[in-house]
């Protein structure tokens, strides 16, 4: 073999590794994995809907699939009624659930709500007592993507854009919003204050949403904003330039 067909086939091999398709798959890394999973495990959310009491569970696509049996959640809707009916209801609409595990891996995330679901065997048994009924052990969302699970959509904000299809996890929403302060900025906003430099979304979490918001009029490059809340009997008037908080008059 010449020098020149040696190198040749080198050259192959190490481009064949490197632009393969499983070396574009880059998938989620174990520190993005645990923080989303620290940031889950242990919290109350709603229930949106209905959900089995199978370990199944049901399944939500990021991109729902064609056909009128799914819905824009990416649910099949048909397979939801007939799983309801048959297996029992693990949790219904409305109900508060902890999210008692989470699993993530390939390309889904496994949310499971107080326990998880009973199972298929446990789960049938039940259809003979009285269809569509409730039982206890609670069930499971898995959250599907068209490939692989990336650390951008395990980014926390991003992911509960696509849980909130089927759950309100708007308490763990904001918890994921104080996890981006500094922890000076954390304290502020755990005693309630509200004060120069926090941001929108910083005074939301501290005072929820006001009772009136105006748009002032503004310069180039330049956005001012006024919120009014009404805290402890006094009008407060928080004013905001470019997103930021640049003064709070207490009347």
């Amino acid at each position: 073999m010449t020098r020149k067909s040696f190198i040749g086939i080198i050259t192959f091999l190490v481009c064949s590794i490197s632009f393969s398709p499983a070396s574009l798959r880059a998938g989620a890394s174990g520190e993005a994995k645990k923080t989303l999973e620290k940031l889950l495990i242990g919290k109350d959310v709603r229930a949106l809907s209905q959900l089995p009491a199978t370990k199944e569970g049901v399944k939500v696509y990021l991109t729902p699939p064609s056909g009128k049996e799914w819905d824009q959640r990416g649910l099949n809707v048909k397979h939801l009624a007939k799983w309801l009916k048959e297996r029992g209801v693990g949790v219904e609409a409305n109900d508060i659930v902890t999210i008692t595990e989470v699993k993530i891996g390939g390309n889904m995330v496994d949310i499971q709500l107080a326990g998880g679901g009973m199972g298929r065997r446990g789960s049938k048994h039940a259809q003979e007592k009285d269809p569509g009924f409730k039982r206890a052990g609670g069930s499971r969302i898995n959250f599907f993507y068209d490939r692989d699970i990336t650390d951008a959509d395990l980014v926390p904000s991003t992911f509960l854009d696509f849980a909130a299809r089927m759950l309100d996890v708007s308490s763990i929403q904001r918890d994921a919003e104080m996890m981006k302060l500094s922890p000076k900025a954390r304290r502020a906003v755990e005693s309630k204050n509200v004060a120069e430099g926090m941001t929108y979304q910083m005074v939301l979490i501290a005072w929820g949403e006001p009772e009136q918001k105006k748009i002032n009029e503004s310069g180039a490059g330049k956005l001012s904003e006024t919120w009014f809340y009404m805290r402890d009997g006094h009008r407060v008037v928080v004013d905001f330039v470019n997103g930021t908080v640049t003064r709070v008059q207490k009347y």
